[in-house]
This record gives structure tokens, C-alpha cells and sequence, in this order.
């Protein structure tokens, strides 16, 4: 192959490569912070349902988990809360990954809907072997690395214990497939964790409730995870003295709460435009999402299925190359072959 021929070819590799690269990439990006897919208003929230509780026994509907723009949700602080009232909570704590860049808009919040919710600090500690919650503190605690070994699981719970904190232990049906280690329920008691999530979004942890007795075990909560609007599956019940964070972190750390559960769902109150700009990168977001990890602590990108979709690349480029210049060889024969018998 002449020179100029070599060069033509690396040429076309690099281009495709830079492409190729530079594609999957922003489609990752985009598939972990896309735009919203509705277009939402503070009008957009439907505040005409009844809470779902016996309010002669409990005046307390608390979720403990939700997300907003500051992590992996698609909702400002402002509409979480405002999703939060709507579907009949009265109490919640904020929990973006790894952060409290939210604490200075929530701190905000505090006080604009101090009559109708109670709303407390959170910080949901994740990495690629354990989600955490921790409910009530005020300081960050970092994370030391993805794959934290059992004293930085500790140290960290003990960190939100010091800061007066609760700690709560996250979705373990959906921890366990992939994340082979895990802590133990017993490691997790014997660390003095408080609570185990018993429902995540729609999944009920029937495995973890004998675990709870609220007196020698963890006790028992519910998270919606709402990292978008959805349908709600379930309530963490409690009965306050007054309507204050105080007031919940009480019961919290007395461990008296009820769950309510409803497998059929209550249904979403939450309405909104279709966004343009979504339907602009739907696209990107499906290609985006073959290539994120199944848990954010793991990384940005799965690096086993880009080096898979980098291989597809290279074997289709080299595939292409090679008919093409097969092609062109069988061309030049077959001409050659006419100027031949042409002249013969």
C-alpha cells in the first residue's frame, strides 16, 4: 500500500475515532444530567389530595429520600418540596449524592414553607459499595473513595452520628446484585446504623423487616428515591408534639415510626408540557444510557462497555476498509481485463 494510502487511512481512523469518542461521551454526560422532560412550573403540582394517613393517629408523612438538580434529579429544591406537599407529605429530607450544595437554597426553603412541610438536611453517602443517608447534619462528610473499605463506612457513620445525625442504610434488594460487598445486615447493626430502608421507590424489602424491632434492631422507613416525578408507594409515618425538624429528628432517633405501603401506587400529581429541548437530545440519551454504570458511584462510564462498543468500531471500520478496497481491486482488474481484450 503506497504511502499517501497509509496516511488517507489513518487519517479516516482518527476522524472516526475522534468521533466515535466524542459521541459516546456527551451522550453519557447528557443521559446523567439531561433536560427535563416536561417543561416545570410551580403550577405544574396538584395539591387537592388527601394525605394518606389516619390523622388521628399520626400527623407526620416523612420521606427521607429525594433528589434534586444538585445530584442525579431533574427537579429544582423549589418543585421537590412542592412534589413533596402534593403527594401528601408533610415532612422530608433532601438527600443529593455526595453533596450539600443544596443547603443554602434549602435553608431558604425552610423558611418560605415552614406551614406546610418540615423539611430537614440530608446527604445520601454513596459510593460503588454502600448508599447511605444521613438525616439532620450540617457538614459534609466526605467520601474517601469509591470502593470504601468498612473503616471508611464507619468513620463516616459515626461522623453523622457526631453532627446528631440518623443514619439510614438504602435499598438493599437493589444494593446486593451489584454490589458484591456490601456490608452485612450485622455489620451494618453492629456499625449502629439506625434504619434500613424497607421500601425503595416501589420494591418492599421483605428480607431486612425481620431485622426491625425499633428496639435491638434498625428500625423501619421508606424512601421515595425521586429523582423525577413517579408515583408514590409509600409513607413513613410519626406523631409529633409540634410541627418542627426537632420535633422529627426526635422521633427519628427514637425509632418510632410506622410504614405504609400501597402496591398499587398513588398516582402522580404532577403535570407539565413536553420539553423541546428533551425531544432534541432523546436521541443522545438512549445512547447515553447503554454506557452508564448501573450505580453512580461506580463512575460516569462503564468502561467494559465502551471498550465493547470501541472494538464494534474498529472491527466495523476495518471491515468497511477492507471491502472497499477489495472493491476497488476487482474494479481495476475488471478494467484492466476490458483495455486488455480491447487491444488484444
Amino acid at each position: 500500500m503506497k504511502k499517501n494510502k497509509v496516511i488517507s487511512l489513518l487519517v479516516r481512523f482518527s476522524i472516526l475515532m475522534v468521533v466515535s469518542v466524542t459521541l459516546i461521551v456527551s451522550s453519557v454526560l447528557i443521559a446523567y444530567y439531561p433536560p427535563a422532560q416536561y417543561n416545570y412550573t410551580d403550577e405544574s403540582f396538584n395539591f387537592e389530595l388527601k394525605p394518606e394517613y389516619n390523622e388521628t393517629q399520626f400527623n407526620i408523612v416523612f420521606d427521607h429520600h429525594s433528589h434534586t438538580k444538585y445530584s442525579d434529579g431533574i427537579l429544582t429544591v423549589e418543585h421537590n418540596i412542592l412534589w413533596h406537599i402534593a403527594h401528601g407529605f408533610n415532612a422530608m429530607a433532601l438527600s443529593d449524592h455526595n453533596t450539600l450544595d443544596n443547603a443554602d437554597e434549602l435553608a431558604i426553603m425552610v423558611n418560605k414553607y415552614k406551614d406546610q412541610i418540615v423539611i430537614i438536611q440530608g446527604f445520601e453517602w454513596t459510593t460503588n459499595r454502600i448508599h447511605l443517608n444521613f438525616i439532620g447534619i450540617s457538614e459534609d462528610i466526605p467520601v474517601p473513595s469509591n470502593k470504601s473499605t468498612d473503616v471508611e463506612i464507619q468513620e463516616a457513620i459515626d461522623a453523622a452520628h457526631d453532627q446528631g445525625g440518623i443514619v439510614i442504610v438504602n435499598h438493599i434488594p437493589w444494593s446486593l446484585p451489584i454490589m458484591p460487598d456490601h456490608p452485612t445486615r450485622a455489620q451494618l447493626l453492629a456499625w449502629e446504623v439506625d434504619y434500613i430502608e424497607i421500601v425503595n421507590e416501589n420494591i418492599y424489602d421483605e428480607e431486612s423487616v425481620p431485622w426491625c424491632n425499633n428496639t435491638g434492631g434498625f428500625g423501619m422507613i421508606t424512601g421515595t428515591d425521586m429523582h423525577y416525578p413517579m408515583n408514590v408507594y409509600s409513607w413513613t409515618l410519626m406523631n409529633t408534639t409540634s410541627f418542627t425538624a426537632t420535633a422529627v429528628m426526635e422521633q427519628l432517633s427514637a425509632r418510632n415510626t410506622t410504614i405504609l405501603y400501597d402496591r398499587a401506587s398513588q398516582v402522580d400529581q404532577t403535570t407539565g408540557p413536553p420539553s423541546v429541548k428533551y425531544k432534541l437530545v432523546k436521541p443522545l440519551i438512549s445512547i447515553g444510557r447503554n454506557f452508564k454504570p448501573t450505580d453512580i458511584a461506580v463512575g460516569l462510564i462503564d468502561w467494559q462497555a465502551f471498550g465493547i462498543a470501541i472494538a464494534y468500531i474498529i472491527v466495523g471500520f476495518v471491515v468497511v476498509e477492507s471491502v472497499t478496497i477489495g472493491i476497488a481491486a476487482i474494479r481495476k482488474r475488471k478494467k484492466k481485463e476490458d483495455y486488455d481484450k480491447y487491444y488484444d
